[in-house]
């Protein structure tokens, strides 16, 4: 009785009583609340990894988006470290073109499955090396590649980029520190256009979706639309730029070579133009084995 007769004569001790009391109570309330939040987490993570878990032998599909390339604009003297590689298109950009302090390895009806073994090189000079010659003579910055159009009618799509990546790999191992950019294979005009023939846009639509997925920008390797300068409103090459419906006139070189320096990559450099993220999807297999 004597203590409710002190708490009545002091309130405000007993109001600091009382709050004491429901702080606690509420802290309590709150940690019950976190633990019960850690269990869900780790349930849903739980969860989530069982999900994702297949069994051996059935493949993963993991998504990963590259870094964005960014390119920029340049003038000539980009190009004055350059190798230009490819067939009759690239030989006539080396013959006719502006960027004559480039070097090039470039022969009529050269492909992609022949490019290690036929001997070639830059037009302008007579020269007349393997690749592997041509690629340990020094060091370049950037490395250009354009092949496909004399190949349409052999092998696969498939194949075809399978070989696409074995001389991507040479390129890389020699010139460890160069930008490799993959050239799509031009569209024929529509004169050229045969869908049941060897040469038609369709393979090489199909051929240039395969070449861009061999790009890696992680490793400085990236894919040039350079239709996108040359193509009419029907997807085929503008019949203006062509005498053949297959090589460029060389007045329309221009058009090539100004795509290509708008589409340059300066490492170390400020951008001036960038381009969406590519996202590339590979599926790999699990192995049943196991590692004791």
């Amino acid at each position: 009785m004597n203590f409710l007769k002190f708490l009545k004569q002091y309130p405000l001790i007993l109001a600091f009583v009382v709050s004491i009391a429901v702080a606690n109570i509420w802290q309590v309330v709150q940690n019950a609340k976190k633990i019960d939040n850690s269990a869900t987490t780790a349930s849903q993570t739980t969860t989530s990894a069982a999900q994702t878990t297949l069994a051996a032998g059935q493949p993963v599909v993991t998504t990963t988006t590259a870094p964005t390339p960014v390119f920029q604009t340049v003038d000539d003297s980009y190009f004055d470290d350059a190798l230009f590689i490819g067939d009759s298109r690239t030989e006539g950009l080396a013959l006719y073109g502006s960027l004559t302090n480039a070097d090039y390895f470039s022969s009529v009806g050269l492909t992609i499955f022949k490019v290690t073994e036929k001997a070639a090189g830059n037009p302008n000079t007579g020269e007349s090396v393997t690749l592997a010659q041509k690629l340990a003579q020094k060091q370049y910055g950037k490395v250009y590649i354009m092949l496909g159009l004399n190949e349409l009618g052999t092998g696969t799509t498939e194949s075809w980029a399978q070989a696409y990546a074995q001389v991507i790999a040479q390129v890389r191992q020699a010139q460890p520190n160069a930008v490799i950019y993959l050239e799509s294979i031009l569209v024929v005009a529509a004169s050229q256009d045969n869908p049941g023939g060897a040469i038609n846009n369709a393979t090489v639509n199909a051929r240039n979706q395969a070449l861009e997925a061999l790009a890696n920008p992680q490793d400085n390797i990236f894919y040039l639309n350079v239709n996108e300068a040359v193509m009419d409103a029907n997807g085929c090459l503008d019949a203006s730029l062509t005498s053949d419906g297959i090589h460029l006139l060389g007045n329309s070189l221009s058009l090539w070579e100004n795509y290509l320096k708008q589409h340059a990559i300066v490492l170390g450099g400020t951008a001036v133009s960038t381009t969406a993220p590519t996202t590339y999807t590979t599926a790999v297999t699990q192995s049943t084995e196991t590692t004791q």
